[in-house]
């Protein structure tokens, strides 16, 4: 292996060596705060809205906050379901597959240096991807592209009714129109009698 790149481009092997210092040191600060990663996917998108760069939510913040969301559908649906004809009660439990992903826009800088030396030629290319942030308020914020919600994984549906597999029917169609769920994850069951 010819050392004489890596030689001459030194300070960028001190730059790097700084930098994973620097990571291992971070993790080992903040080791008792774990965050989710607010990227979630590539960039894709013109616009978006800012997000505080300090409001990352914690894993007990992101449960509760898919927690919230499922009881909100749960409480939407129990609402419409029961104005179906026929229908006396109704109980919906939705399931979601993740917790809410953003995507933020990305500052991404690429070097390539060349040398010739002698008939030998050699190219290193240096990428820096940075989170594109911008000034709002004073606080330095990432610039989210896109925001996306989660997917519905399953929902469970216990219905009275009077004819229950015509309410089953009309209440797997209206559920698979609603959330963009396939009928295979939806499973509409008959409550118990009070008697």
């Amino acid at each position: 292996m010819d050392w004489k790149p890596v030689v001459q481009n030194r300070w960028l092997v001190a730059l790097g060596v700084v930098g994973v210092a620097c990571l291992v040191f971070g993790s080992m600060w903040n080791g008792g705060g774990r965050s989710l990663p607010a990227v979630a996917s590539d960039v894709a998108g013109a616009s978006g809205q800012p997000v505080s760069a300090g409001s990352n939510p914690t894993m007990a913040q992101a449960v509760n906050a898919t927690m919230a969301y499922e009881h909100s559908l749960d409480r939407q649906l129990e609402g419409m379901l029961e104005k179906i004809v026929g229908v006396h009660s109704v109980s919906v439990m939705v399931t979601l597959d993740s917790s809410d992903a953003l995507t933020v826009a990305n500052n991404v800088r690429k070097t390539t240096q060349s040398q010739v030396n002698g008939s030998q030629r050699t190219e290193s290319t240096t990428v820096d991807t940075q989170v594109f942030t911008q000034n709002a308020g004073g606080n330095e914020t990432p610039f989210v592209i896109q925001s996306q919600t989660p997917t519905v994984r399953g929902v469970l549906v216990t219905v009275n009714a009077d004819d229950f597999y015509v309410a089953k029917a009309e209440i797997i169609d209206a559920i698979a129109n609603v959330l963009d769920v396939p009928a295979y994850k939806i499973s509409v069951e008959p409550q118990k009698g009070d008697s």
